[in-house]
Order: structure tokens, then sequence, then C-alpha cells
């Protein structure tokens, strides 16, 4: 999710819902520093923090696309 940096407290706190319901992982960009209140949320969830290009890489390797994909 792009621009979280422009969100508000009751949204994080959706996405952190959502996220310990579902399971489901998230990629949240934030473009500044991170709030505390954005910041406590997070304590109460498994979460990475990177502030690197090689760091997002490193997470998400490029895998090339498939025969299904071309």
């Amino acid at each position: 999710m792009l621009r979280t940096h422009l969100m508000h407290m009751g949204m994080w706190a959706d996405l952190v819902h959502l996220h310990r319901t579902t399971r489901v992982d998230l990629i949240l960009v934030h473009h500044a520093e991170l709030p505390e209140d954005l910041r406590h949320l997070l304590q109460h969830c498994d979460h990475q923090v990177t502030d690197t290009l090689e760091d997002m890489r490193a997470l998400h390797p490029y895998r090339g696309l498939g025969p299904a994909q071309l």
C-alpha cells in the first residue's frame, strides 16, 4: 500500500486488524518518520521495517515471468 504517510490512525488500525484476522501479508510504503502511534500498533503484529532497496529486494526477490504471464 503506497503513501501510508497520508493515512490517519484509524486507517492504520484497520490495516493491522486486517493483517491479524486474515494473516495476509501487507507491504506499507511510508515516506516519513513513523509516528509514535503507528510504532505502537506495529508492536502488536509481526512486522519488519526496511529502509533500503536492497532490503526490499531480499524480502521479495524478482522471479521473472513464467509462460502464463507472457
